[in-house]
């Protein structure tokens, strides 16, 4: 079986470095990493790479349903104070009573036989 040079060997880079009898001591502390690890090291990390993001996705759909949940009840509110809005409305537009005592509330007019009084506070 022919083997191929590791460009990631420690022993490759030992060797080309120092002289032949440093490299003998060199390589008897250095250990030898082989493929099989380097192999499991990417993997790792590509899985936990994977992970953090399949983390950050799922953060991220969460905050987009409960930011969806609380849009849905502020439009549910809305329509609930347009529907009361436009029940006055009509109120106001079909019975002169109505229209009378809004306009007596809201523009502060006063009916045909009233005295205004002006009181200093």
């Amino acid at each position: 079986m022919k083997r191929v040079a590791n460009s990631y060997s420690t022993r490759s880079l030992a060797i080309v470095s120092y002289a032949p009898d440093t490299a003998t001591r060199l390589l008897s502390w250095v250990p030898s990493i082989p493929n099989y690890v380097w192999l499991a090291m990417i993997i790792l990390a590509v899985s936990a790479m994977s992970l953090t993001g399949a983390m950050r996705a799922s953060t991220q759909e969460g905050e987009a349903k409960s930011s969806y949940s609380y849009l849905q009840t502020r439009v549910e509110n809305a329509r609930a104070v347009n529907l009361q809005l436009s029940e006055q409305t009509r109120q106001i537009r079909t019975d002169p009573q109505v229209s009378a005592q809004v306009a007596q509330d809201r523009l502060r007019l006063t009916r045909v036989n009233e005295i205004v009084l002006a009181i200093k506070e």
